[in-house]
């Protein structure tokens, strides 16, 4: 706590725990670690909280291996107070306790369930964790092998033979820090190998490596090729970001390029990038593999996509209750729900709405605001719920039924009937918002801290600050007046 207050420009610590459940250097382990890390995680925001640094998050450096990650139980560590998941994407592959020749911070796995980021990544997105809350990592330094054997460029399969001595590398056995690489082993200006290596390109794994077909020394590294790419996936992805290790090893080209990855604007230009981010030389450059006619062709994965659909007539519950915030506030709950369902309660945190009946697919928009004590609102949380006819009821017509259709007489009202709504029945609004319309010579937000909803057009919006005569539906952008609550 002392060290947060005397330097305050810190604002999260980071648990490195490696790794519950798994032996380190003859420590003691077992199936417990895992609730005893989340009472530490428990503990720490007590104290963080107790403190006034209630602004102070904790995240946790977590193995990106599924099997081990998961003994962490990091579920119950987020319960107990954790915010973020530095996943250590890196060290996949090192000697000697590497069993095959590989990658050590691939983006794609060569085979499925492998070591990649994107395999740790999907294990938890598909296990319900928040994307933004899941870094991923990279690497400032190589993983080394000798003596290896290279059957395949891309996808790499080879072998290599860890021996009983030193390997080559810049402090550690076996590994090269990135400074000591671009000047020993890579030429980022000319694209290519120094002292007889050469750079290679795994368009499968989408990882770079250095090898040398003489000294059979392979480095495994990440490149601005690399690096880029995972800030572009992460953004992708709408991942909370991309971390390094570590940064004392980058001379400033890795962390360009995954600034540029991840979609930063170039202020102040000192170096071109774009030439850094090139292929090994396995790759044929666009023009060249257009004229080969046994060019390696790249098969890419399909990608996997579930879209929830509710059958017309179902009951269905919306929750708020993974909304959250910093300071522990108490919050309070609005939601926007479409004219043709009813809730008994728009302030509940847990709505119940019966899904009308459809003939088609149909979407239904809702919406959510979410407010503290303080009356400081979130951001606009919008849900879309298709709903569907139920499989059974859709059936072809037949071609006789589609001719007879066409000629159906369909009644029309007779021009002269009154068929406008009686005065009772306007403004619709009044019948179906429980809030009063919006009225242009009523001064809204006149006492600071309450900020009336108003009914307008089929919206309801609430008011940001003082205002008189703004239309809400004109006047509800990001320097508007009004907070769209969304239809109801």
């Amino acid at each position: 706590m002392k060290l947060f207050k005397q330097f305050p420009m810190f604002s999260e610590v980071d648990i490195d725990w490696e790794y519950p459940n798994n032996e380190g250097a003859g420590n003691p382990f077992g199936p417990e670690d895992g609730a005893n890390y989340a009472l530490l995680i428990a503990e720490l925001r007590k104290q963080l909280d107790s403190a006034g640094l209630s602004n102070v998050k904790i995240s946790i450096a977590a193995s990106a291996v599924t099997t081990i990650f998961d003994y962490a139980k990091v579920k119950d560590l987020m319960a107990a107070g954790l915010y973020g998941i530095n996943l250590m994407t890196y060290d996949f592959f090192g000697t000697p306790w590497a069993e095959t020749l590989g990658h050590h911070t691939n983006r794609k796995a060569l085979e499925e369930g492998g070591w990649a980021v994107e395999t740790i990544v999907d294990h938890l997105l598909a296990e319900g964790f928040s994307a933004d809350r899941i870094n991923i990592g990279y690497a400032g330094y190589t993983r080394n092998a000798r003596q290896v054997e290279i059957e395949s460029l891309s996808p790499l399969k080879g072998s290599y033979n860890p021996g009983s001595g030193v390997t080559t590398g810049s402090f550690e056995s076996g590994t090269s820090e990135w400074y000591d690489v671009i000047y020993s082993y890579l030429d980022l200006e000319n694209q290519k190998g120094r002292n007889g290596f050469n750079v290679y390109t795994d368009q499968v794994a989408d990882a770079d490596y250095l090898y040398n077909p003489q000294s059979k020394l392979f480095l495994s590294l990440d490149t601005p090729r690399t690096v880029k790419a995972k800030g572009e996936y992460a953004a992708k992805l709408g991942l909370g970001g991309v971390f390094t290790w570590t940064i004392d090893q980058d001379n400033g080209v890795l962390v360009n390029a995954v600034r540029e990855g991840l979609g930063y604007e170039i202020e102040s230009e000192v170096i071109d990038m774009e030439p850094f981010y090139f292929e090994g030389i396995n790759v044929e450059n666009d023009e060249e593999q257009s004229d080969s006619d046994d060019a390696q062709k790249v098969n890419h994965a399909p990608k996997a996509a579930i879209e929830l659909m509710v059958v017309g007539g179902s009951t269905v519950q919306l929750s708020g209750a993974g909304s959250s915030d910093e300071d522990n506030d108490e919050l309070s709950f609005s939601w926007g729900v479409p004219s043709q369902i009813a809730v008994a309660d728009k302030t509940a945190e847990i709505i119940e709405v019966v899904v009308p009946e459809v003939s088609e697919k149909t979407a239904f928009q809702f919406t959510l605001f979410v407010r503290d004590c303080y009356n400081e609102p979130s951001s606009q949380q919008r849900f879309v719920l298709t709903a569907v006819p139920a499989l059974s009821q859709v059936q072809p017509e037949p071609e006789e039924e589609e001719e007879e259709e066409e000629e159906i007489i369909v009644p029309v009202p007779d021009e002269e009937e009154d068929t406008t709504p009686a005065e009772d029945d306007t403004p619709a609004d009044d019948e179906t918002s429980p809030y009063a319309q919006w009225d242009a010579s009523t001064v809204y937000g006149a006492n600071w801290g309450t900020f009336e909803i108003v009914s307008w057009k089929g919206h309801n919006y609430q008011v940001k600050w003082w205002s008189m005569g703004d239309q809400p539906d004109l006047n509800c952008g990001a320097g508007g007046a009004w907070t769209d609550l969304g239809a109801y």
